[in-house]
């Protein structure tokens, strides 16, 4: 990433935080610094003196600088713990709703491969939508760190492809808090331990690429110093007798060991997830009932036609939680199965 884009991050973050907190800040023409008015608390939360300050992007005598290197980064996660809210609700209005050709949606979005399906209802309803932030941290010989977003639909518990929402024009903060996000956190982290190992794979990748060149190196050593043991020894030109090799031997083998349990244990990661935001959106959507019928059992189940995307949203199998439109379904219980758990 070039230093300009970084810059400009860092800028268009510092001016976010700052008039999110409840300060006003102005650049100048040029972009190298502006002037924050601020009050007191937050002031000192951004380690300054004053309730007016400079903000730089190049270091200088006095003022904020904005900087990846210094202690900004510090000051201002201090401040977002302080000033910003982690949790907030929002809701989503005027995205129009038509229940009329809901049993025609379902028909062409699902395939029931061994049951009967009948649309029995559709209704209008507003659904709340759990959209988690999670900070993720893989340790080894080096940090890897990222973001990893997951938004699912609280009723259902289906992850539903919705990004930038917080970017919509037409949002509309409610007074009252999010529902209940227990099972949805559960079922997150879930979804973003996979999402995480998905784009930390070159990461992982390098590391154990790593591992293997320092295991070669040293078995590579090793196998040198037991090939030594074996020859006579060119100072005093005396020839080692057989005890004598397989005792040298035995001691190479069980220092190789050691190295090589020392290497591994150097190269193990430890992994954090840490849900940093929860926004909850109330979205419009009609929500329909399902019956599926395997053999005499029957269930029913509740599928959804999202306003935002303007299409059906899928469903969840009942044992890898990996949604999709196509199901199979258990004989005694009538659970969704995947293509691929139905083939396990």
């Amino acid at each position: 990433m070039s230093r300009s884009s970084v810059e400009s991050q860092l800028v268009e973050f510092a001016t976010a935080l700052v008039e999110n907190s409840g300060g006003i800040i102005d650049w100048q023409s040029d972009g190298s610094q502006a002037t924050a008015i601020v009050p007191p608390d937050l002031a000192e939360s951004l380690g300054q003196h004053h309730e007016s300050f400079l903000v730089r992007t190049q270091p200088g005598d006095e003022g904020l600088v904005l900087s990846l290197g210094g202690e900004f980064v510090d000051l201002a996660a201090r401040t977002l713990r302080h000033f910003v809210p982690s949790v907030g609700a929002f809701a989503v209005d005027d995205l129009p709703v038509r229940k009329t050709e809901f049993a025609a949606a379902v028909e062409s979005s699902f395939g029931w491969q061994n049951a009967r399906a009948k649309v029995l209802d559709g209704s209008v309803m507003t659904v709340p939508y759990h959209a988690w932030w999670f900070h993720v941290t893989l340790q080894s010989e080096e940090t890897w760190e990222s973001l990893v977003s997951v938004t699912l639909n609280a009723r259902s518990g289906v992850v539903v492809p919705l990004s930038e929402l917080l970017s919509l024009g037409d949002l509309r903060p409610t007074k009252d808090a999010p529902s209940d996000s227990s099972a949805t956190l559960d079922l997150a982290l879930h979804v973003a331990e996979a999402e995480t190992m998905r784009q930390a794979t070159p990461f992982l990748q390098r590391i154990d690429a790593r591992r293997e060149r320092d295991r070669k190196r040293l078995q590579d050593y090793y196998r040198a110093l037991q090939r030594e043991s074996s020859t006579p020894n060119k100072r005093t030109k005396t020839v080692p007798t057989a005890e004598e090799i397989e005792s040298r031997q035995k001691a190479v083998k069980l220092e190789l060991q050691r190295k090589l349990s020392e290497l591994d244990e150097r190269y193990l990661f430890s992994a954090v997830l840490r849900p940093i935001v929860l926004a909850e959106f109330r979205i419009p959507a009609v929500a329909i009932d399902v019956e599926i019928q395997r053999k005499a059992e029957k269930r029913i189940f509740r599928v959804y036609w999202n306003a935002m995307l303007k299409k059906m949203e899928p469903m969840s199998c009942s044992r890898c939680l990996r949604t999709s439109f196509n199901f199979w379904f258990t004989n005694d219980t009538v659970d969704p199965l995947c293509s691929t758990c139905h083939g396990s």
